[in-house]
Formats: structure tokens, C-alpha cells, sequence
């Protein structure tokens, strides 16, 4: 469920709003003037996130420019350079979090045309992942780890792995991704700590993941974490519904304490309001909408057929 990490704008300050949309903006930017006006939906929250992060911590370049906007071209918005090494990168995770798991989203959707449609897509896009394999390794991501990581995930979900052994594969794989570019960077203890987050985030994602698809996953057969962790289960029954519900729903709080506590060691300026905001506010109504559709079994009517909407 990649895309979900998007601040709430109401809870931040017009200063850290605007911080955050400056690396959206360029990323989408870069998107389209790399590739096409096409790519400006593949862009995530999780590579703004990622090249903010990776800006204040590492390349600390604020300059930016007027250009104009790609959705709408008679506006001009605040951009970081095209070659700017944070946006850069937040590219090359829009474009790798498209590859790893979005893709699922369009294969769900039904239809003969919209099918051909997706495949389209899909053939489209793994073109553009594939062409910039060597930009991935200037940023220390192996791309054989990563697939390597996805092939120990995909045998655990197929054996009677346990819940904390699937949820730490996944975890251990989207902090790879997310740390890597940070390594040999920044001290040890600040990338010790930023691989705790990632890990920890990317557990909280994979199970209100599980939460919000957990009917339709039944549905059509399809692995499902929760339903594959639990002795028993009786998604017919209410009550059970809503205790296991609420359960997974605390393993997403113990996470968050986690998370907070790494901030001091990670000493963000710019970015930690913004940090703090995803960690909060952003997982807290991200629980309360999963927990919702598992039991009241709703569909989500925000899903898209890509990552994310405009900020």
C-alpha cells in the first residue's frame, strides 16, 4: 500500500506545507521532463519523503526556481533543479515503488480493455525502471537485493512463516531501499536509526495494507497477512471483525512509539514537523479508515489506479 505516507496539510504550519510541496513539485518535474506528462502520477509520497529527507541530511541544497507546473502549466510553482540529487532520487523510488508494488492495483482492476490497458502501463513503465538501473546503484541500491528480498517474502507467504517473520522481511526490505542512499553519508548512530524507522514504517504500511484488503483478498483467494497469521477466523462474525481489528490496530501504535522515538536521534530541522506529522496524524487516520473497511467490509473509494494524488 505504497503511497499512504502523506502529511495532513490542516496539522502543518503554511511554512512546512509549502517545505513538503517543494520536493512533490520537483519530483513530478523531473517525472515529466525525464520521461512524459505521463509519469507525473507515478510520483509517490514515500520519494518525496525519501528526497526531502535525503536533501536535509546529506546534499543540504535549498535553491530552488519558478517553473511551471505539469498539471497546470499556466501556474508556476517552486522547483528544485531537475538534476538536483534529492529529486533525482525521489524519482528513482516514485519509479521503484510503481515496480514493486503498485503494479498489484492494476492488475486488480477488471475489465478486457482496461486489462490491456494496465498491460500497456505496465510494459511502459518497466521499460523506464529498467533503463536506470545504474542510477539506482549510484544511490548504493542493489537491485538483486531488492528482488532477492521479494523472492524470501513471496516463499515465507507461501510457508507457515509466522506474522513477526513476514512483517520483518518486509520491513528489513523497504528500510534496504529507503537507507541505502543514506550509507557511508551520515554517522552511524543517525543510520542506525534511520533503518529502525524505515523498518518499522514499512511494517506499519504492509499491515494496513492487510487491513484495508483483508475481504477482498479473501475474496479472490489472494495471500493476506492477517487472515494467514490468525489460528482461526470468522470474517462473517462482527464481534470477531472488531477484536481483530483492534488487534492489529495496536501493533500499528506499538510501531508508531518506535518510530517517534528515533526522531531525536535522526535531529531533522526542516523536516521533522513534517516527520512527525506522517508518523501521527497521517498513520492515525490511516488506522482508523483501514479498521473501518475490515469491519464494516467498505471499499476504499480514494484507491487509484497509481500512487498518489497531488498533495
Amino acid at each position: 500500500m505504497l503511497g499512504i505516507l502523506k502529511p495532513e496539510k490542516m496539522e502543518l504550519l503554511l511554512k512546512d506545507c509549502l517545505y513538503y510541496k517543494l520536493y512533490y513539485c520537483s519530483i513530478c518535474r523531473h517525472m515529466v521532463k525525464t520521461h512524459n506528462r505521463l509519469y507525473a502520477f507515478v510520483n509517490t509520497y514515500e520519494g518525496t519523503l525519501i528526497a526531502m529527507l535525503y536533501n536535509e541530511m546529506v546534499v543540504q541544497d535549498i535553491q530552488a526556481v519558478k517553473d511551471r507546473c505539469s498539471g497546470m502549466p499556466i501556474a508556476k510553482v517552486a522547483a528544485l533543479a531537475a538534476d538536483h540529487p534529492a529529486v533525482q532520487l525521489g524519482a528513482l523510488i516514485s519509479l521503484l515503488a510503481f515496480q514493486i508494488k503498485f503494479q498489484d492495483n492494476l492488475d486488480d482492476e477488471k475489465g478486457f480493455w482496461i486489462s490491456r490497458y494496465n498491460q500497456a502501463l505496465q510494459s511502459r513503465f518497466q521499460k523506464s525502471y529498467t533503463r536506470h538501473f545504474d542510477q539506482y546503484q549510484a544511490f548504493n541500491i542493489e537491485i538483486e537485493q531488492i528482488q532477492a528480498g521479494q523472492k524470501q517474502l513471496h516463499a515465507l507467504e507461501k510457508s507457515s512463516a509466522s506474522y513477526s517473520e513476514i512483517q520483518k522481511c518486509w520491513g528489513e526490505t523497504f528500510a534496504y531501499i529507503m537507507t541505502q542512499p543514506f550509507k557511508d553519508k551520515i554517522d552511524p548512530a543517525r543510520l542506525s536509526a534511520l533503518n529502525i524507522f524505515f523498518t518499522g514504517l514499512g511494517k506499519v504500511i504492509n499491515l494496513i495494507d492487510a487491513m484495508e484488503d483483508f475481504h477482498s483478498d479473501l475474496k479472490a483467494g489472494r495471500f493476506n497477512l492477517i487472515q494467514h497469521s490468525e489460528k482461526t477466523s470468522d470474517p462473517e462474525n462482527l464481534t470477531w471483525l472488531e477484536g481483530t481489528g483492534q488487534k492489529y490496530a495496536q501493533h500499528i501504535v506499538n510501531e508508531k512509539q518506535i518510530l517517534l522515538k528515533c526522531l531525536p536521534t535522526l535531529s531533522l530541522k526542516e523536516s521533522f514537523p513534517i516527520v512527525q506529522n506522517i508518523i501521527t496524524h497521517c498513520l492515525d487516520k490511516e488506522t482508523a479508515k483501514v479498521f473501518e473497511f475490515m469491519v464494516k467490509k467498505e471499499q476504499n473509494p480514494e484507491r487509484t489506479l497509481f500512487n498518489c494524488k497531488e498533495f
